[in-house]
């Protein structure tokens, strides 16, 4: 059946079986999207159907805010009706929402970016130059811890800022231009490495800007979880993507507010975990320990990958099989899905099958570029000073080591003063050189994807060593995942120049 021709301005074509939407209010769009599961009409019929009958009013006057504000008034009473009364929400994930966040705390950024179904593109420390006055300030604090909390920041920037010029001559000293550089892209680099080797002193009160893009779903649960958050500045931010993001989906994330169970767990939590047996903390200065692993997992492995390729036999058979069978038997099944694998292929699948959980400790900075890993499942403690700061073997040869360890050291002095009474926004004085715990715990597929892409020449030093070790750690209990996964175990000087 030929289709309405007033809808060609809103399909990328209008005969064929895959086309794009364009030009719609996100809610119309999850509107549209609702009817494939009530409707025997394909979307574009549809679509000719409410333009027609003028339920959406897409056609109504020229294009512009004024006809998207007329279609979104009446996506909203569709939703209303049709989506919202049968308790349809999955429609909302069809609604995108595309936010700018900027003038936030890094602390604040990590917590955003906290959201596994999101996109994200933060400011860079390695690209960016921030200058003295790039922290927030936090009203919530009292005289004159205030004011030592903004002392502190000013005179971590002050260092940042004065290290750089003979960081740089270093740098370019140790790393001349190659013959096929340009000066351009030399200079680029150079400046690339000296801000990496000073990203340790930014306190995690330093001021980023980041867009983020998810789904209203989505969305709505994130900022439920701000809005519950012990941080104001957190909260205050919650508010303002909710006010935003009302704009482009008000039906969706009209109902979105805060959790009284978030906000209570904390408090509910802390007695009954005090009344487990207490057991001694872990010596700081390991970059990876092993929780926990299955000791099957090449026997988890090899069933999904049979399981997969053998026709119809019955898995709990098929495992009994599998637990019979020479460990080498099979090991092959695994190096066979292996086989052939491109510098850009996952691991298959079927390494999902199982798992382990592990402990990293690591500066603040390189957990802020870990956490963009969102396959898997992180819990981080809250940041402080007590595990010590990580300076980096580059910046000790280069002979800035001991001024950067003063600041971090006065860094510290204030962190301890605002933790006595204001433990939460304690951690914004904290630089990002200082070191963080956080409980992974993620699949075997996910392990290949760290490990591989972090231990790469380009990465940054300090989670080029977490990702190294990671991968030992893990060839300990499975050796047989040692030659497949592809890591890279050298250490480079100014690797990223």
């Amino acid at each position: 059946m030929p289709h309405d021709p007033r809808i060609a301005r809103y399909v990328s074509n209008l005969d064929r079986p895959v086309f794009a939407l364009q030009g719609l209010p996100e809610e119309v769009v999850a509107v549209l999207f609702a009817y494939y599961s009530r409707s025997r009409d394909d979307l574009r019929t549809n679509l000719g159907k409410l333009l027609a009958g003028d339920e959406l009013g897409l056609d109504e006057g020229p294009s512009g805010p004024g006809t998207t504000r007329i279609a979104q008034d009446k996506a909203r009473a569709f939703h209303e009706k049709w989506v919202v009364g049968y308790g349809h929400g999955s429609v909302a994930e069809h609604a995108v929402v595309h936010l700018a966040i900027e003038d936030v705390s890094i602390i604040a950024s990590k917590i955003i970016e906290d959201l596994r179904l999101g996109s994200y593109t933060e400011k860079s420390t390695r690209y960016v130059v921030f200058d003295r006055d790039s922290y927030v300030d936090l009203p919530e604090l009292p005289e004159p811890l205030r004011a030592r909390y903004r002392t502190s920041c000013q005179r971590l920037f002050e260092g940042y800022l004065a290290l750089q010029p003979a960081d740089e001559q270093r740098v370019r000293d140790l790393c001349p231009r190659k013959p096929e550089q340009t000066e351009a892209a030399w200079n680029a680099a150079v400046r690339a490495q000296v801000l990496d080797l000073l990203r340790g002193l930014l306190p995690a009160g330093t001021r980023t800007n980041l867009g983020l893009t998810a789904n209203a779903r989505a969305l709505s649960m994130l900022i439920g979880k701000m809005m519950s958050s012990p941080l104001a500045e957190v909260r205050r931010i919650a508010n303002d993507m909710r006010d935003e993001s009302l704009t482009v989906a008000p039906t969706l994330l009209r109902h979105t507010a805060a959790s009284a169970h978030r906000t209570g767990m904390a408090e509910a939590l802390r007695p009954a975990v005090a009344k487990l047996s207490s057991v001694p903390r872990a010596e700081a200065g390991c970059a990876v320990r092993l929780v926990r692993f299955d000791t099957d997992a090449l026997e988890r492995v090899a069933l999904a990958l049979s399981y997969e390729h053998d026709g119809a036999s019955d898995p709990a058979a098929r495992l009994m099989v599998l637990r019979a069978e020479p460990r080498e038997r099979l090991l092959e099944v695994v190096q066979a899905a292996m086989r052939d694998r491109g510098p850009h292929d996952p691991a298959p699948r079927a390494f999902e099958a199982s798992h382990l959980t592990l402990e990293l400790e690591l500066d603040y900075g390189a957990y802020r570029d870990l956490q963009r890993h969102r396959m898997l499942t992180p819990i981080v403690r809250p940041l402080g000073c007590e595990l010590g700061a990580w300076v980096s073997e580059d910046l000790e040869a280069m002979g800035y080591a001991d001024r950067a360890r003063a600041l971090l050291g006065e860094a510290r002095v204030v962190w301890e003063e605002l933790a006595e009474q204001h433990p939460n926004e304690a951690q914004y004085a904290v630089p990002l050189a200082y070191r963080v715990q956080v409980l992974w715990t993620l699949s075997l597929r996910e392990l290949f994807h760290v490990v591989e892409l972090r231990s790469r020449r380009q990465g940054h030093a300090s989670y080029r060593r977490v990702a190294q070790e990671l991968h030992r750690v893990v060839a300990e209990v499975h050796p047989w995942l040692e030659k497949m996964i592809r890591v890279d175990t050298e250490s480079y000087r100014l690797a990223r120049g």
